[in-house]
């Protein structure tokens, strides 16, 4: 934590967003009585998979080979997310990538990288909610953090199927870096819907020659 950081929590410290205890932005009895866990999936079909893996029938589908998701799209998950991705709360950050950390699987990874964001959108919020997740993860596991991917194009996708989706964000990504080769890598972003934007950047990724690539996403609709 930055000595701001560290100024502005002492001012005004994290409060659980459903019971107001001071110390957290949503403390552990609150997320066991209120917000049931996602139960790991498939992310392409949701058969339920022990670990998330991608199961066998869909692997043939998509370049991911799994997806750590732990919660659905829902309150009060939506509005941290909300504070994150539009108000740049760190502290929502941090506490997304403490639960991603204990939900991935373990030992099987060699770095993390992130969705990119476009220079515009990047430039209007002076962040990318991924890379700050992203970034807080890889201080949490000892993983190194490693900027591989970058944005060209942006479409709008709102109310687009699977199909459509996987069809726009073709070419939307290319790879920045030849370090992947071999490399087992940690995908990071804030939500998920169909998986096509994560499943792009994992065939750039895999163009590469990374040899797997898992998403970790906070949550699915």
């Amino acid at each position: 934590m930055s000595l701001l950081e560290s100024l502005i929590t002492a001012i005004s410290p994290a409060c659980c967003v459903i019971c107001n205890k001071e110390g957290i932005i949503l403390c552990e009895q609150c997320r066991e009585l209120h917000i049931p866990s996602r139960k790991p999936a498939c992310f392409w079909c949701n058969r339920l998979r022990p670990t998330g893996s991608t199961c066998p029938t869909c692997a043939g589908k998509t370049h991911l080979n799994g997806a750590v998701i732990p919660f659905r799209l829902e309150e009060p998950i939506t509005q941290l997310i909300y504070r994150l991705k539009y108000n740049g709360d760190r502290l929502a950050g941090r506490y997304f990538a403490r639960i991603l950390a204990e939900n991935m699987p373990k030992g099987q990874f060699d770095c993390i990288t992130f969705v990119a964001s476009t220079g515009g959108s990047q430039r209007r919020r002076g962040y990318n909610q991924a890379q700050i997740i992203a970034k807080e993860l890889s201080t949490i596991t000892g993983l190194p953090l490693q900027n591989l991917l970058l944005r060209t194009t942006h479409t709008d996708q709102i109310g687009l199927n699977r199909k459509q989706r996987l069809s726009t964000v073709l070419d939307n990504f290319v790879l920045t870096s030849h370090t992947v080769r071999g490399k087992r890598i940690l995908l990071v972003d804030d939500v998920m819907t169909t998986g096509a934007t994560l499943n792009e950047c994992a065939h750039v990724l895999k163009q590469g020659s990374a040899k797997s690539v898992w998403g970790m996403v906070v949550a699915k609709k």
